[in-house]
Order: structure tokens, then sequence, then C-alpha cells
């Protein structure tokens, strides 16, 4: 997987769903990034050896340490904290990220700043009109009384692009991001199984 790239889209996405993803955000994710990357590559490389290793299928039930959702992943995520700006409101953005040889599979979540848009579907809007990609596919979904969005989208990567498989959802006062990409960019039945596993639990 590209690693770099996706790296740089997580604080980036969660801005343009919160308030837009200007440059200075996109710039602030990707410093951000550079250096947990430096601090964490060898517990990086760990975590997709032993990831590697499990059975594809062997999805297992992960719970977050803050108690927030639960989703069932093949083998354990990587946690990660990022901290990015919106309108010069510090945003802490906590990713659990799990990325095999061919496959990658990520749950983001952060609180609304105060005072942003208190409108789920004014924000769900933004969250499609400001990611810097073309929408390949759109649609309303739900999470008990919650709105959500699930989207499809390629990124660029040379000669060659990442598919994100990507559903958004605002919860109250948090926003969650779930994100999904497969080697072929095709829509494999464990993006669905992992998409239909995840659960709030807060």
């Amino acid at each position: 997987m590209k690693k770099r790239i996706y790296s740089i889209l997580l604080a980036c996405l969660l801005i343009a769903a919160l308030a837009g993803c200007s440059k200075k955000a996109e710039s602030s994710a990707a410093d951000t990034t550079a250096a947990e990357s430096q601090t964490t590559a060898e517990e990086s490389k760990a975590a997709d050896e032993s990831t590697v290793a499990d059975a594809e299928d062997a999805f297992t039930p992960f719970e977050d340490p803050n108690g927030m959702f639960t989703a069932s992943y093949p083998g354990t995520p990587k946690e990660m904290k990022q901290s990015a700006s919106s309108e010069g409101t510090a945003i802490d953005l906590y990713s659990y990220m799990l990325e095999q040889e061919d496959a990658l599979y990520n749950v983001m979540y952060s609180d609304i700043p105060e005072g942003g848009n208190a409108d789920p579907a004014a924000m769900l809007q933004g969250a499609v009109s400001n990611i810097p990609y073309t929408i390949e596919d759109s649609k309303d979904i739900t999470l008990g009384e919650y709105m959500g969005k699930e989207l499809k989208y390629s990124v660029p990567s040379g000669s060659d692009t990442i598919t994100f498989y990507h559903r958004v959802y605002i919860a109250g006062d948090r926003i969650y991001q779930l994100q999904a990409v497969s080697a072929t960019g095709e829509r494999t039945p464990e993006i669905d199984k992992f998409f239909e596993s995840f659960a709030l639990t807060k």
C-alpha cells in the first residue's frame, strides 16, 4: 500500500469534512505524519509482518481504548493520533489503521470544534464537496439515528491510483470516518465486512 499518500490524506480529509481542506491544513498534516513515521517505522514494520501472517478472513472484534467504537479487523490495528488546524481551532484526530500487503482498513474520529456547523446534512455535503478528488460514487447511509455518506474516489500516485472506499458519519458532536483500500481497487467482501462491523459504543 502507498502509505505516504494515504497518511497525508488522513488529517486532510478530516478538515475537508469540517471546514474545507486548505493548503495550510494539508501541510500541517503532512509534517505531523512525517514526524510520526520516523519514530514509529520499526513498530509499523513489525505490525505489518504480524498482520500478513494472519489469515485474510480472520476478522476479529476490536474496541478502541477510549471506548468510542468497535469494529472487526483482520488483525490488530495500529493507533495513531494527529493534530491539525481548522480556522485556528486545533483538532485531534484518532486513527486505528491496519495495513496488509493487499489491503488497508482504518477508522478515524474527532470531536467537532465548538461553534462548528451544527447541521449534519450540511457537514456531510461539505465532506463530499471539499474532498480534492473526483467522487466516482456517493450515496446516503445511516448508522442507527445518525446520518452518513459513503464515497468512492481515486487518488493519483505517479502512474498508479489508489481507490478509496470511504464512509463518514456525523454522530452528535463527533465525526467518524471509515476508509478501506484494496490492492486491485475493487470493493472486496472484506471491505464490506469491515464497514458492516462498525458500531458506536459511546
